[in-house]
């Protein structure tokens, strides 16, 4: 990874490296060897012509056949055509509310196909295979994002169980910002909601206060845009955030396979069974089993 050469005082170093690969340019083996196994973030073109929502997922679209849906933002009640009013006239001095990690099982069901299937590149995802879905079927999210100019997601953080993001973008353009996980011992890590330590204090990379963050500055990250009909696939373990470059509707699903399964299994384990003495160490033996069988498997 190339970083500058300047080392700008009490400023993180940032790369915009980052590889964008057509998805029928790449053979799943050659996906699974250069980025998914090594955690290394790309950028998938091409991997969503598929979806209906590439076309029909316009924001006209969204407040004229939707406007009545209610919605809650921040403790705020609002319809999505109020939503999508305030998106479009959204700025950095006065950012919209952002809709951010609104389950897709909450959309009407017609909302829901036009992202089915999947696109491959999120593929294979053990997290949804029958001999982990019988014991836990809650483990796969795939959500919705929406949000105007100048909105950003709330905290720098990776995604909890180590499990993989990929963002699929529909409308609009979002700069992303990631860390590798070596990185976490400058970006003053605190615990989640159930004692995970995957979110960060430092939840503004530009507007930052140096003398609370000192080591802050010695972070090196990469940091890049993601455009309509791009993928991102983001690793287990990356610190990311993001913000809006423009009008932004964008679809989230996270994922586990052979890249991550050691991690997801430790994380599951410790922090899904609080004050449970016996129980965990089964689970791990029966997740060990799932991965080792899976393992075997073609990649997609």
């Amino acid at each position: 990874m190339d970083f500058p050469v300047e080392d700008i005082s009490d400023t993180p170093m940032f790369s915009d490296k980052i590889d964008r690969m057509e998805w029928s340019e790449l053979s799943p083996e050659r996906y699974q060897r250069d980025y998914v196994l090594p955690l290394k973030p790309v950028i998938i073109t091409g991997g969503l012509d598929h979806w209906a929502a590439r076309d029909k997922w316009t924001f006209d679209y969204f407040q004229n056949q939707y406007g009545d849906m209610p919605l809650e933002i921040e403790g705020r009640r609002l319809s999505m055509a109020e939503l999508i009013a305030e998106v479009r006239t959204s700025s950095p001095q006065s950012p919209a509310p952002y809709l951010h990690n609104y389950p897709v099982k909450n959309l009407p069901k017609e909302l829901q196909d036009d992202i089915e299937p999947m696109p491959a590149c999120t593929e294979p995802n053990w997290l949804d295979h029958p001999l982990i879905t019988v014991r836990a079927p809650y483990l796969t999210y795939k959500e919705l994002y929406i949000g105007g100019q100048g909105a950003k997601f709330p905290v720098m953080h990776y995604d909890g169980l180590h499990t993989h993001a990929f963002l699929m973008q529909i409308q609009g353009v979002k700069e992303y910002i990631g860390f590798a996980p070596d990185q976490g011992k400058y970006l003053y890590v605190r615990n989640g909601g159930n004692g995970q330590p995957n979110l960060s204090d430092v939840n503004d990379v530009d507007k930052y206060d140096p003398a609370r963050f000192p080591e802050f500055r010695n972070a090196k990250g990469i940091r890049f845009k993601l455009h309509p009909g791009e993928t991102l696939f983001m690793p287990s373990g990356w610190w990311h955030t993001a913000r809006i470059l423009s009008p932004s509707i964008t679809v989230s699903i996270n994922g586990a396979n052979a890249a991550n399964w050691s991690n997801f299994r430790r994380d599951f384990c410790r922090y899904n069974m609080p004050g449970r003495k016996f129980l965990p160490w089964a689970l791990n033996g029966y997740l060990m089993f799932v991965g080792n069988w899976l393992s075997m498997l073609p990649p997609i």
